[in-house]
């Protein structure tokens, strides 16, 4: 005789199958790459990108959550009500084992906010690990560059200001460009490729650096810099922000480097680089 759908049997595999994917999912989201690096470079592990394992965890944490509903309050209601009755009247009697468990999670909260030991320790090793995938090559020219569309990319310092021209190099290069109001990342998936190959077809790598002349290189402010390398100081300073260094486009380098706490031979390096661009 053919046994009938069981639903506890269904519920058990699905809530094994959610908490397996909720912890594949998590533990690549703790190693991935910074958005910006993973949206620039279409990063991707076990096929997926960034945002895909993002989108995995998301709902296979909502189906978690279904399942887990349904398996105590459709499946086990009786025994769960009786369970839970049974369990806070032994608590209310001997309540040690309650207060343990929220102190452990009010700790586990409040270590994780203040960022203490060795809460940070975690955060930290993870953060030391996305941060790993970051290089001077892949980063993009100002944050979330992939967004942009032609038109807000030729905008920038460096590339002219006119999209049609934008437009028609990448033509060129045999790409297809519907309109110049493509952003990149929507241009690279039309053309299989990444947002960063499409911007190199743009604005190819220069093999010298731009060097910014003059003494007195601590005196100069951020508007200087840009004046000397012909870009603007929006670029500038959004760029520095990306890497979390916080400027005024009329205060000295000098108190620029000391503010951010990194020495002005760092600073001068990534103003060259940004320059370069």
């Amino acid at each position: 005789m053919k046994k009938s759908f069981s639903w506890r049997v269904f519920i058990s595999f699905g809530l094994f199958i959610a908490v397996l994917m909720m912890l594949v999912s998590g533990v690549i989201l703790y190693i991935s790459p910074p958005g910006r690096v993973a949206n620039w470079t279409d990063w991707r592990m076990i096929g997926l990108t960034k945002r895909g394992w993002q989108n995995q965890h998301v709902i296979f944490g909502f189906a978690f959550l279904i399942l887990s509903l349904f398996h105590l309050f459709f499946i086990n209601w009786k025994a769960f009500l009786s369970y839970l009755k049974s369990k806070t009247n032994e608590g209310l009697k001997s309540p040690g084992e309650l207060l343990t468990i929220i102190v452990l999670s009010a700790l586990f909260g409040t270590g994780t906010y203040y960022g203490i030991q060795p809460f940070s320790a975690v955060i930290k090793f993870g953060d030391a690990i996305s941060g790993s995938w970051e290089r001077q090559e892949n980063q993009a020219p100002v944050p979330h560059a992939e967004l942009m569309t032609l038109t807000q990319l030729a905008e920038q310092p460096g590339l002219g200001g006119d999209p049609g021209a934008l437009k028609a190099k990448l033509e060129k290069a045999g790409l297809k460009v519907t309109s110049q109001e493509q952003t990149l990342a929507e241009i690279a998936a039309l053309n299989g490729k990444t947002a960063e190959q499409v911007y190199a077809f743009i604005a190819p790598a220069k093999t010298e650096g731009h060097k910014i002349k003059g003494q007195g290189f601590g005196k100069k402010t951020l508007q200087d810099i840009a004046d000397e390398g012909g870009v603007s100081t929006t670029a500038l300073q959004l760029a520095l922000q990306q890497k979390g260094i916080e400027a005024k486009i009329d205060t000295p380098l000098k108190s620029i480097a000391e503010n951010n706490k990194i020495e002005m031979s760092e600073l001068r390096k990534i103003l060259e680089t940004m320059i370069s661009r």
